[in-house]
């Protein structure tokens, strides 16, 4: 009862921060069965199925710390090329939106189809056409899985998800850092990069198909529980790849930002 409660406060809290709170109040108490809610911010109208579980990446993105407070942290561009991996409904893309910034390049890399297909509505209607949707998972080489996806949520992973064995499965496309990085930005670097992958940055950064990592500025990244030898690799392979560990949020300890202290400019070069 207590974390009923207390999950309660945290939503009003956070529908509190968005224009038109008696209409979205509205609509979550009218419409609590539907689900569906729009949420609009200044310019930002996004859609966020609670009965999946997308507040907790779309809306709580947008309207908490965790994220928004590192870029006091960057030296970014106003016109930004943005990489997002574990992209859930476009929180991330979103948020930058609300901040000020332009997209030159966007990439968003959701594995979920369902979650993918809220994420196409809220980026389209949200920064346009141009931007660069894949509905593909990252690993550390390439492949295909069967998995059975639930309708939404934030904590979905391709090794806890169960292979073929409901009826709403996929055969989803793996593809590794570096085929991401060409598909989406070609030879260029990349100023920001998300990565919310649920441990598959471990496959992802200790494996040999994630070059490219050189040509990103600042990676922000939420770094799971594993074994504590695990962990100590990927930040030493981090390390030798040239980031530092410039700030840890404070709302959420797994959440990382790192600089690239030997990034080059090569797509404004």
């Amino acid at each position: 009862m207590f974390q009923r409660i207390s999950n309660a406060l945290s939503g009003l809290r956070a529908i509190t921060q968005f224009d038109g709170v008696l209409f979205t109040l509205c609509q979550r108490i009218l419409g609590r069965q539907l689900g569906w809610t729009i949420y609009s911010k200044g310019r930002l109208k996004f859609l966020v199925d609670h009965l999946a579980g997308d507040q907790s990446g779309t809306r709580d993105c947008i309207a908490g710390p965790m994220y928004r407070e590192l870029f006091k942290e960057m030296r970014l561009p106003r016109q930004l090329r943005l990489l997002d991996l574990g992209a859930n409904g476009g929180g991330f893309p979103l948020l930058c939106r609300d901040l000020g910034f332009e997209f030159s390049a966007l990439t968003c890399v959701e594995v979920n189809p369902f979650t993918h297909s809220r994420l196409s509505l809220n980026i389209r209607q949200n920064i346009g056409l141009r931007a660069n949707l894949l509905n593909v998972a990252i690993g550390g080489h390439s492949r295909e899985l069967a998995l059975s996806f639930p309708s939404g949520g934030t904590g979905f992973s391709i090794y806890g998800a169960a292979e073929g064995t409901a009826s709403e499965d996929a055969i989803i496309e793996v593809l590794t850092f570096d085929e991401i990085m060409c598909r989406g930005f070609g030879d260029g670097s990349v100023d920001l990069c998300k990565m919310d992958v649920e441990g598959a940055e471990y496959e992802v950064l200790l494996g040999d198909s994630s070059a490219s990592l050189r040509h990103v500025h600042y990676l922000v990244i939420e770094i799971h529980a594993a074994e504590p030898t695990q962990q100590d690799s990927l930040l030493k392979k981090l390390t030798t790849q040239g980031f530092e560990r410039i700030k840890t949020s404070s709302s959420c300890d797994d959440v990382h930002l790192f600089v690239n202290s030997r990034w080059t400019d090569s797509s404004r070069s």
